[in-house]
């Protein structure tokens, strides 16, 4: 360490061993009016495995448990979970923030397709709008009193799942897989 040091790395260009790097926080709060307690991500290295199924199928049977569950469907080019719980109604929102739609059961859910005209239209974003929409929904959604959210990942390492983990403290992850079939 300079004798000169004043502990102010970021605008110090000495090399010593004493140096501290500041890493960028990417975290983002959920909206003020949110209360989750525990965020479960969905993932899969590749489409087609059921992770939306696995998604929806964690949700109600910690729902028939009697947790409050909700599902944040972060699949934007491939929304599923609406259409796996029947709902055709749209999200509503106000000045305060924008509200998930609750299915038959209770269970609170957002998805791109519940803010969409129609809800079969393609959404054809880049990654960057992609992640920012799913940060929004995040930061933006008010999610009622949440003991168990699960997050339904698009297939892979890119933008989304990226930007998840960033941003979300996310307490567990579910893996799918499926078997290949090999042949000779």
């Amino acid at each position: 360490m300079s004798e000169q040091c004043n502990q102010s790395c970021n605008t110090c260009q000495e090399a010593c061993s004493e140096r501290k790097e500041e890493k960028p926080d990417f975290s983002a709060a959920p909206h003020e009016l949110s209360h989750i307690k525990k965020v479960i991500g969905v993932i899969s290295g590749k489409g087609g495995v059921g992770k939306s199924l696995v998604t929806s199928m964690l949700a109600v049977s910690m729902n028939r448990e009697g947790h409050r569950t909700a599902i944040l469907d972060a699949d934007l080019t491939g929304p599923s979970i609406p259409k796996m719980f029947g709902i055709k109604e749209k999200a509503q929102a106000n000045e305060i923030g924008l509200f998930p739609v609750k299915s038959k059961t209770g269970i609170e859910i957002m998805s791109i397709n519940l803010l969409l005209e129609n809800d079969t239209d393609p959404v054809i974003w880049r990654g960057p709008l992609i992640a920012g929409t799913v940060k929004q929904f995040w930061t933006d959604v008010i999610w009622q009193d949440i003991d168990y959210m699960f997050i339904d990942m698009p297939p892979g390492t890119g933008d989304v799942p990226l930007t998840v983990f960033q941003s979300i403290k996310v307490d567990g992850i579910v893996i799918v897989t499926s078997p290949r079939s090999w042949s000779r």
